[in-house]
């Protein structure tokens, strides 16, 4: 049985929620909880492999266009 992407990290999602909730919408939360997932997959920042690592049903071209938008777009404030 495999099991779909929410389950995976939804216990993740929810903490980033709540750090990040007032200052992030929700879809960056999921792409941050996806990202961290396959850091922890590939163990390399290289964004070729993170994106064949994202889990999902979308094609790793995409995923690593997502990967640089958010990059490019986003400063992540740590309290």
């Amino acid at each position: 049985m495999t099991t779909k992407v929410p389950d995976k990290n939804t216990k993740l999602i929810a903490v980033l929620h709540n750090h990040f909730g007032g200052n992030m919408n929700l879809a960056r939360i999921k792409f941050l909880g996806l990202f961290i997932c396959a850091l922890c997959k590939v163990q390399s920042v290289g964004f070729e492999k993170l994106a064949v690592a994202f889990e999902g049903g979308s094609k790793s071209e995409l995923s690593l266009r997502r990967i640089q938008r958010f990059i490019q777009d986003k400063r992540i404030l740590i309290y």
